[in-house]
């Protein structure tokens, strides 16, 4: 997953790796629908384990990207960072 954290004059960006086995909890998802949208209709769902929320995730129907919200950064690996100047 790739981060932007804008602290201007600075875009501080990271690079994480969402652990394979906390993705497979998707599986496991009482999925339900959101949105008002007729026809395709986006699904999402908080994703818990023992009874701790690690994300959300959200499939959007009208293109079928998937999102995950509210992922804790330590839950995952660090594998660069980098920062970006902006100049006026």
């Amino acid at each position: 997953m790739l981060r932007a954290i804008w602290e201007l004059p600075v875009i501080r960006y990271q690079l994480l790796e969402i652990p394979v086995e906390m993705l497979r909890l998707i599986e496991t998802a009482d999925l339900k629908g959101t949105g008002r949208r007729r026809g395709r209709r986006s699904l999402g769902a908080d994703i818990v384990q023992r009874g701790e929320t690690l994300f959300h995730v959200h499939f959007d129907g009208s293109d079928g990207k998937c999102q995950i919200r509210g992922l804790r950064v330590r839950d995952c690996a660090m594998l660069a960072t980098w920062d970006l100047q902006i100049e006026d």
